[in-house]
């Protein structure tokens, strides 16, 4: 009995001591959680120095893409198709052939014609040797002028040109590409006469595009041929093109508009005929304060800008001027060189603790 008193005297004397190390362990463990919840919380953000700069005013426009070369193509001879070389969409090099009609008709007169050229230089020569010249190649004997009347009398003048006309009316059983482009508009099909169909097909040399677009009379002072376009196809807008204005039309139409126009590079086949664009027109102004367009968060009715210090993002009012789809010029509230926050700055509040990507 008296060492079980003994025993249960220990614990209880004990008990305090493990209490009290219990508490400071657990007080331990909250300020390392503490400490790793107070680190979580720091929001990572990007940042961009402020800087005084040549601002790009941007025009915004929808306009047409427009091929500078293009051709509407008809068959050279009339008669029966015999082959076609291409479909929609081909691509063709500079005398491609396109099409073939049937030969034998052209080939019929090719070959008439031939013989009556050999049979007029028989009579040709028969009349020269009347003259006391021998041989064709002798001919230069004979005055200019005379030689040509005895070419014409003999039949020959007449019949070298019916020879010309039906040789060139044989090698244009095959229509061939004038330049080199894409094929389009192309219906015809193998043994129908090329009588039914009113055109060949269209030939697009879209290695260059004109784009066609209008703005509004109050920007035609701005506006002059040689200023940079940037051009965003409708059907891909993650391709950005680059051209220069080359038209500027000068006269308003009904609408109080201006046509313009501005060519690009196609190289790559972004644009196709007939495609609508998105068109910025951009012209520099003179020196801004410039931050990215993301930094301007609206806050109690005014606009705000954080700024990094230290870790920490301080919240500091602005006044804003020109924008364009990127960028935002400052026109008080801002240094240069201050470092903006740009990016991942919606939740911020003044003095929140950040750290820089």
């Amino acid at each position: 009995m008296n060492t079980l008193n003994y025993y249960i005297g220990t614990v209880i004397l004990l008990l305090p001591f493990f209490t009290n190390c219990k508490d400071k362990a657990e007080k331990a463990n909250e300020g390392t959680q503490a400490r790793i919840e107070q680190k979580a919380e720091k929001t990572e953000v990007s940042v961009e120095k402020a800087r005084f700069d040549r601002f790009e005013m941007e025009l915004v426009s929808n306009g047409k893409a427009e091929a500078r070369g293009k051709a509407v193509l008809n068959f050279l001879v009339a008669d029966v198709i015999d082959s076609v070389y291409v479909t929609n969409g081909s691509r063709v090099r500079q005398g491609d052939p396109i099409v073939r009609v049937d030969s034998y008709k052209a080939g019929e007169q090719l070959r008439d014609a031939r013989l009556n050229l050999e049979k007029m230089k028989l009579e040709l020569r028969s009349r020269l040797m009347s003259e006391g010249i021998n041989d064709l190649k002798d001919s230069a004997d004979i005055p200019q002028q005379r030689l040509q009347t005895i070419m014409l009398q003999s039949g020959y003048t007449s019949a070298l040109h019916a020879y010309e006309k039906a040789k060139k009316e044989y090698d244009n059983i095959r229509t061939c590409a004038p330049f080199d482009g894409v094929i389009s508009d192309l219906e015809v099909k193998p043994f129908n006469a090329s009588s039914v169909y009113k055109n060949l097909c269209t030939l697009i040399d879209d290695s260059k595009m004109e784009v066609v677009f209008n703005v509004l009379e109050t920007e035609i002072g701005y506006i002059r041929p040689g200023m940079d376009v940037e051009l965003t196809p409708y059907a891909n807008n993650q391709a950005t093109l680059h051209g220069k204005v080359t038209e500027v039309n000068p006269r308003i139409d009904e609408n109080g508009m201006v046509r313009i126009k501005a060519t690009t590079d196609n190289s790559g086949h972004v644009l196709v005929d007939g495609m609508n664009v998105n068109i910025i027109l951009k012209r520099q102004i003179g020196n801004k304060l410039i931050v990215p367009k993301t930094a301007v968060l609206p806050r109690q009715g005014k606009k705000v800008v954080f700024v990094h210090e230290n870790g920490k993002a301080i919240w500091k009012y602005v006044t804003t001027g020109v924008e364009n789809s990127r960028e935002i010029s400052i026109e008080s509230g801002l240094k240069a060189g201050e470092e903006v926050i740009y990016e991942n700055n919606l939740g911020l509040s003044h003095e929140s603790e950040v750290t820089v990507r």
